[in-house]
């Protein structure tokens, strides 16, 4: 597995969303290579401050205006 390729998968191997296979492909890679022990560290760390954080309800402006653009996209992508 190369530095791109882990890159590609980490989210997923954070989330445990990986088959095992592939989790040992990842671990194996992590053995040799310290920039992605730290970035995988990092994203590790930053999921987890994430989930810590309490869930708020969009302001009812941005979700009108958030529907305004999705519906002008995918008029536009037809």
């Amino acid at each position: 597995m190369t530095c791109r390729e882990l890159f590609e998968r980490l989210s997923e191997y954070v989330d445990g969303e990986l088959s095992q296979e592939i989790c040992e492909e990842i671990r194996k890679h992590m053995d040799g290579c310290d920039p992605c022990v730290a970035f995988a560290n990092t994203l590790k760390k930053t999921a987890d401050l994430c989930h810590r954080l309490p869930s708020q309800s969009m302001p009812a402006d941005v979700a009108a205006n958030l529907q305004a653009f999705l519906s002008r996209f995918l008029h536009e992508a037809k």
